[in-house]
């Protein structure tokens, strides 16, 4: 984080952190809170850095994360309208993808075993862990956040827990207007409001390898905006917590933070992607028609139609 943000970032939380619980200065209590945020140094070491006790190192992050996180709906938006229209063209700016307006998957925070029933937060990979759903925007900015659910959740559970998924179906028009829609990988099940990519049983023809490979090139922003939050944010590569319901609180807030950084062009150059594992350099057919479907219309139609005139707008558009 730069001095600039830094500096910005304790003007706006000023008045939230000058609190007489905590007799430190508002720079220093944000201070002691990045740098917790950033490092997987432990308290006793931060508090002796500081030069504060450790009880009052962990309440400085409480209160900055606190505060952050009662500003949510400031930092984390759901585009909109004219955002809407935005996000959409510089997503299609990357591949060529028409419609999207987010990306979506899960990604495993580890943390220390719970006290309380440990067995439902062991994932697939066989350790403690949080599994929190984020959607970024085409700029890595986090457009929602769902944090909590323990690992042994797989990613499509957790979609259908999510506030975003209960309100888009109430609100469709709202969230997805112009039939625009969010990608997600082969975890997720096709619905009209989210694009996945094409189940691959080995002979698939040359207009769904196609859109397979633009769908993974796309939805890795959302892979290169976990990566970025996880490199800024060292304490999500390992959460050692007494309660594990402090776990959201602090991921809310790296995803607010993260948002705050990308917002003053704050960003970092060198960080590790981890790469999507779905294997779009399949073998294919010499089948390249284009699949026959009915015309668009301004009503909602089965999902399966609507991936299929998407691919062939692809497909026809690299062709000409």
């Amino acid at each position: 984080m730069t001095r600039e943000t830094f500096e910005t970032l304790s003007l706006i939380l000023g008045s939230d952190l000058d609190t007489p619980q905590v007799n430190v200065p508002v720079v220093k209590k944000l201070a002691i809170a990045i740098w917790t945020f950033s490092n997987q140094e432990v308290y006793r070491s931060i508090a002796d850095r500081f030069g504060v006790a450790k009880s009052t190192a962990w309440q400085c992050m409480l209160d900055v994360a606190t505060a952050l996180c009662a500003r949510s709906k400031e930092y984390i938006q759901w585009p909109r309208e004219e955002v809407a229209l935005e996000n959409e063209y510089k997503f299609r700016q990357i591949c060529g993808f028409p419609g999207i307006i987010g990306v979506v998957d899960g990604c495993y925070i580890q943390i220390s075993a719970p006290s309380e029933n440990p067995e439902s937060y062991v994932n697939r990979h066989g350790y403690y862990s949080i599994n929190f759903q984020g959607i970024c925007d085409a700029e890595m900015r986090f457009i929602d956040v769902f944090a909590g659910c323990c690992g042994s959740m797989n990613d499509a559970r957790v979609w259908q827990l999510s506030d975003i998924h209960q309100e888009s179906v109430l609100h469709s028009d709202d969230y997805f207007p112009n039939q625009c829609h969010i990608l997600g990988d082969k975890a997720y099940k096709l619905n009209f409001n989210m694009l996945t990519p094409y189940k691959n049983f080995g002979n698939m023809p040359r207009v769904q390898v196609f859109y397979n490979l633009l769908h993974a090139r796309t939805r890795q922003i959302i892979e290169r905006a976990f990566a970025l939050l996880v490199c800024r944010f060292r304490r999500l590569k390992y959460l050692y917590l007494q309660n594990v319901l402090y776990a959201s609180l602090i991921i809310l807030t790296c995803c607010i933070l993260h948002n705050i950084c990308i917002s003053f062009n704050d960003i970092i150059e060198d960080y590790e992607i981890v790469h999507d594992n779905d294997n779009c350099e399949v073998q294919f057919d010499n089948d390249d028609s284009i699949v026959e479907v009915p015309q668009r219309n301004e009503n909602r139609f089965h999902p399966e139609i609507k991936r299929n005139i998407v691919d062939n707008e692809l497909f026809a558009n690299q062709r000409i």
